[in-house]
């Protein structure tokens, strides 16, 4: 991944780095595609060995009342009709 898409990830996360932390991304994100290509060719042909569900009980659902879209809207720098209102990223 080259610099060049790195501030374009940036910039459509609406974070901004300066030019040293770009150039320890790179190497980050090299690491993370190498580890990514490692588990992709992993042999996991076999017998399955485990099942969490079958190890933890699930919980019951307990529903609990929440908040009021008035409360959970009141810091919003912009809503519209009861939902935030978010630019758009879509081209």
């Amino acid at each position: 991944m080259d610099k060049k898409e790195i501030k374009h990830l940036a910039e459509l996360s609406k974070l901004e780095f300066t030019d040293e932390e770009l150039e320890s991304f790179d190497f980050e994100f090299e690491k993370l595609i190498e580890l990514a290509d490692i588990i992709k060719n992993a042999n996991i042909d076999g017998e399955r060995k485990l099942n969490m569900i079958d190890m933890n009980e699930l919980r019951e659902d307990n529903p609990k009342s929440g908040y009021s879209s008035e409360i959970l809207l009141e810091n919003a720098p912009d809503k519209k009709k009861g939902y935030f209102v978010v630019p758009r990223i879509v081209e």
